[in-house]
């Protein structure tokens, strides 16, 4: 089954930025990264736009230093979850 755009930004806001921005260590600079990535997210048009957000978030170098960030803290990232992601994305 793939899933819907709401059923994959529940999935990276369950398994993700809610667990980095409730994570203890997370400093205001990364809060305001995963707020804006929450955003981001919720403005993509479909299910594809979400997978292609996905996916490119984690090749820019903002998304290269959001990732060692929360690394630092103990935190997960979308690298942690690519494979659930895939498989809801019915992707191989």
């Amino acid at each position: 089954m793939k899933a819907t755009k709401d059923e994959l930004i529940k999935f990276l806001d369950e398994n993700v930025l809610t667990a980095v921005e409730n994570n203890p260590k997370a400093t205001p600079t990364i809060k305001k990264k995963v707020n804006i990535t929450r955003t981001r997210l919720n403005a993509q048009v479909s299910a594809e736009k979400v997978e292609q957000f996905f996916y490119s978030a984690m090749s820019t170098e903002r998304g290269k230093d959001s990732y060692r960030k929360i690394k630092d803290i103990g935190g997960p990232t979308f690298e942690d979850v690519i494979a659930e992601f895939k498989e809801l994305c019915a992707r191989k």
